[in-house]
């Protein structure tokens, strides 16, 4: 019985998706969703002021096209599931729309159902302790971000560093000042960890530097 609703769920799913996105960037077609409460009012200003409406229509539109074409799939339901959940809340608690309510929990129970019987492709994501591609039990995130008990070695410690100045830039130069600034200060984590495990390399084999 399910498996017959699953090619319907994703048609109509795909559709919404796509509508919407279109909607906000080449429409309206119909009139979008401005807010009629304090709170449902500041939020939609906040996300238009911040472009973050943007990008989350562009992810919806993207994740329509991905579903609707059955390409990417899984992708498509986990990117956008955050997307619709925010616009659950936003009708819901914030706008309190019986109408708008009603469209954002068909959005979210039809990305919830695919998900589901799409269960076994997100099994390795659920795994306790899964290794990324490239990783090893030896070489893993873990052992080199955040478990300062440990060593590092000179060509590990380099190529573990590079990401971390990759990903400082990135925040400093185009992410605005505050936001940025607190992520820099989260960067400062994972960087002592590795600090401290390339001393440590040091200070017990100072000869087998590499």
């Amino acid at each position: 019985m399910i498996a017959r609703l699953l090619p319907p769920a994703r048609l109509l799913l795909g559709a919404m998706l796509l509508y919407n996105g279109l909607n906000h960037f080449a429409g309206p077609f119909m009139p979008f969703p401005e807010g009629s409460t304090p709170l449902a009012i500041q939020l939609m200003e906040a996300l238009r002021f911040s472009a973050l409406l943007d990008v989350a229509m562009g992810m919806q539109m993207a994740a329509g096209v991905a579903i609707l074409v059955n390409r990417f799939a899984p992708l498509a339901l986990a990117a956008v599931m955050p997307v619709n959940i925010c616009g659950l809340y936003w009708a819901l608690l914030l706008e309190r729309s019986p109408t708008w309510s009603l469209c954002a929990g068909l959005a979210v129970a039809l990305t919830a159902l695919l998900m589901f019987a799409l269960l076994h492709r997100y099994a390795a994501m659920l795994e306790p302790h899964p290794l990324a591609l490239g990783e090893s039990a030896e070489h893993r995130y873990e052992t080199l971000y955040a478990r300062s008990a440990g060593q590092t070695g000179g060509r590990d410690f380099a190529l573990a560093l590079l990401p971390l100045v990759a990903a400082a830039a990135f925040y400093h130069f185009l992410v605005p000042s505050v936001l940025g600034l607190w992520c820099l200060v989260v960067l400062m984590i994972p960087l002592a960890v590795l600090i401290l495990r390339a001393l440590q390399r040091m200070l017990v084999n100072p000869e087998r530097q590499r």
